[in-house]
């Protein structure tokens, strides 16, 4: 389990160094949890969460660039939230943050967000 997310970080470093390099800005440990797909889609359905968004990591950082994660933002209706990431061809899954008392951005209600 940590060579997978030693890979995966190492991967996610290696594409957007160039870019955090521009900005001063650096890694830390974050705390995330993987798993097999089949297992975090079950945790995902027993906490009733629901996706809300889907966005994609393109390699460099850049618009046109290859996709490299997928990561899918979730809601349930205890004011939680939680993000996972896919790669490509990876038989795992990671839950980056499941945060709880979440507080949305009522400026937000009624566009077109």
């Amino acid at each position: 389990m940590k060579i997978i997310i030693f890979l995966i970080t190492m991967l996610w470093t290696t594409v957007s160094y160039a870019t955090i390099e521009e900005y001063d800005l650096y890694f830390m440990q974050m705390p995330m949890v993987c798993g097999e797909h089949a297992d975090v889609d079950r945790y995902i359905t027993d906490n009733k969460f629901t996706p809300i968004n889907v966005s994609f990591g393109k390699e460099g950082s850049s618009n046109d660039g290859e996709i490299v994660f997928v990561l899918t933002y979730y809601i349930n209706d205890k004011k939680e939230t939680l993000a996972v990431a896919q790669t490509k061809d990876d038989p795992y899954t990671c839950m980056i943050f499941h945060t709880f008392d979440m507080r949305m951005n009522e400026k937000l209600f009624g566009t077109n967000t």
